[in-house]
């Protein structure tokens, strides 16, 4: 009779263990933070070229145009997470065949105003995309030009007056 109970001794030995065992629960935390990558506009978002008075007997000939007036765009703060600025231009056309002419919305007639880069190698019509590299750079300074164009010729007096919109994706 003792073996009987020797043998229940054992089982019971062997089993208590497996009932000791507790359950143990860890919490994993994760933590991180997402960052955009972005530039600031330095100045704000609307920026103002003046190209001041220009005489009217400059845009008497077909394809005639005031000098170019050189203007940047700056950014600041650049993240270190942008490595390329796109630009995307779009505006009114004012005509097809010149891929970086927008319409006068003023007074002037037969005069628009031409966009480009600041070497001139890179026309910046509506939709003309201009992608820029940043170079690890906080503050990233971006060269354009500008001027009053007449495609056809007799240009008249008045103002001119034209809003192009710079869409900025940081890549």
């Amino acid at each position: 009779m003792k073996k009987p109970i020797s043998s229940v001794l054992i089982f019971v030995i062997y089993t208590i263990p497996l009932y000791i065992y507790a359950n143990d629960n860890i919490t994993l935390n994760f933590h991180g933070n997402i960052k955009a990558a972005a530039c600031n506009i330095s100045g704000g978002d609307n920026i103002d070229i003046n190209l001041n008075d220009i005489s009217m007997s400059t845009f008497y000939t077909p394809g005639s145009g005031s000098n170019w007036k050189s203007f940047n765009i700056e950014l600041k703060e650049c993240s270190s997470y942008v490595n390329q600025v796109k630009l995307t231009f779009t505006g009114t056309v004012d005509n097809a065949e010149i891929n970086s002419l927008y319409k006068n919305q003023g007074t002037a007639t037969n005069i628009a105003l031409q966009l480009q880069n600041q070497d001139g190698s890179i026309p910046l019509g509506n939709n003309k995309v201009l992608t820029v590299p940043t170079n690890g750079q906080t503050i990233v300074s971006i060269p354009l030009r500008t001027r009053a164009f007449s495609v056809t010729g007799n240009g008249t007096a008045g103002t001119l007056s034209t809003n192009i919109t710079a869409t900025i994706t940081y890549l």
